[in-house]
């Protein structure tokens, strides 16, 4: 079977609408949050797996707005794909601007 991929906006009415259309959709809960919760954040060893998921929870509702049911799915070793510089600014621009910006080596 083909496999179409289309990347739209994960706000409330884009994915609402989506879903309304019958699309299957994929989403990251964590977000942009979760690119810096981890290592090389203080604190952090470089085995650490971190998700954001106390806070997010319209996902839920959609899904149960739309009577869907919701797959878990995890991807282990996700942080350690690319190095990352940790730039405190960085994160605030990102989080602030709604897109992620990193600098990878």
């Amino acid at each position: 079977p083909m496999v179409h991929t289309v990347y739209r906006s994960a706000n409330r009415s884009s994915v609402d609408q989506a879903l309304a259309q019958g699309e299957r959709i994929g989403l990251v809960p964590g977000g942009i949050s979760e690119i810096f919760e981890g290592y090389p954040k203080a604190g952090r060893h470089p085995d650490d797996e971190c998700i954001i998921l106390n806070s997010r929870k319209g996902f839920v509702k959609m899904a149960l707005k739309h009577n869907l049911p919701i797959i878990p799915v995890y991807t282990f070793g996700t942080s350690k794909l690319f190095k990352r510089l940790q730039l405190p600014w960085f994160e605030k621009v990102s989080n602030l601007l709604r897109i992620s910006i990193c600098m990878f080596f």
